[in-house]
C-alpha cells in the first residue's frame, strides 16, 4: 500500500496499546472524521496529548489534524486489522525491516537501544516497548521471548511514580484482541485497579488513562477521602 509523507516519527507511540485499540476500534465501527482533533481523542487533557503524538509517531495523521491513507485504511471495518497494523509497524520502527537487526532472536536491551535511538527517554521507554509487544502481537509479528517491557523508572527514593501504577496495573490486567468487535467491562478513557481483599471479592477502582503524576496524586487523595467518608472512618494519626 503507498503510504504519505509524514511528520517526523520521533519518539515511538507510547500511549497505552489499549487506548489506541479502543479509539481505532471506534472509528471502525462508527466512521472516519475528516479531522482527528482533540475532540475527537479519549481521554484526559494529557491523554488526549499522548494519543496525538503517538498517532503522529505512526504516520497515521499529519499536519492540520488530517488523517493519512494509511489511517483510513486502518479504520476502514472491511479492512483486515491485523495486516495493516503490521504495515504501519513496519513503517513507523526502522529496526522492523533491518535485514541486521533480527527482531526474532534479539534481546530487551537491544530494542531498548533502537527505541532510545529513535528520541524516547525516561519512563517513556517502558511505555514505548510496552506498546511496541502489544501491537507486535495483534499485528502477527514475532518478537524475540528474550524481549520484554522493562521496569518502570524508579525516582529517588526508590519508589515508582503514582502516576505509574495505575497504568502497569489495569495493563496487566487486560490485553485488547485485534477484532473488530472487542470489548471490555472498562469505561472508555479509563483504567482499571483491582484490589485484593482477603476472604471476599477483589475490590476494583477505576482511574482517568495517561494521568500525569501531579494528576495522579490528587486522583489518590480524592479516593482516600471518600472511602473514609463513606464507611465513616477517620484518619489514622
Amino acid at each position: 500500500m503507498q503510504t504519505e509523507k509524514t511528520d517526523k516519527k520521533s519518539p515511538p507511540p507510547y500511549v497505552t496499546y489499549r487506548s489506541f485499540f479502543n479509539f481505532i476500534n471506534g472509528l471502525r465501527e462508527n466512521g472516519m472524521p475528516t479531522h482527528i482533533t482533540r475532540s475527537t481523542l479519549p481521554g484526559s487533557n494529557s491523554g488526549k496529548a499522548t494519543m496525538a503524538a503517538s498517532l503522529r509517531a505512526m504516520g497515521l495523521v499529519v499536519s492540520d489534524d488530517l488523517p493519512t491513507e494509511l489511517m483510513k485504511q486502518l479504520t476502514d471495518p472491511n479492512t483486515n486489522y491485523s495486516e495493516v497494523l503490521n504495515e504501519v509497524l513496519i513503517g513507523t520502527y526502522d529496526f522492523l525491516s533491518d535485514p541486521d537487526f533480527d527482531i526474532k532472536n534479539t534481546t530487551t536491551d537491544k530494542v531498548v537501544e533502537k527505541i532510545k535511538l529513535a528520541g524516547a527517554s525516561g519512563s517513556t521507554v517502558t511505555k514505548c516497548m510496552a506498546f511496541f509487544l502489544s501491537a507486535c502481537s495483534d499485528a502477527n509479528i514475532e518478537v524475540s521471548q528474550y524481549v520484554k517491557a522493562p521496569t518502570p523508572t524508579r525516582n529517588s527514593n526508590g519508589r515508582r511514580k503514582a502516576a505509574n501504577k495505575p497504568k502497569q496495573a489495569a495493563e496487566n490486567a487486560t490485553k485488547p484482541q485485534p477484532t473488530a468487535g472487542h470489548q471490555e467491562d472498562i469505561p472508555e478513557g479509563m483504567e482499571r485497579i483491582t484490589v485484593p481483599l482477603r476472604g471476599m471479592e477483589d475490590g476494583i477502582i477505576f482511574f482517568p488513562a495517561e494521568l500525569e503524576e501531579n494528576e495522579a496524586r490528587k486522583a489518590v487523595k480524592a479516593a482516600v477521602f471518600i472511602l473514609n467518608s463513606y464507611y465513616e472512618l477517620e484518619d489514622e494519626e
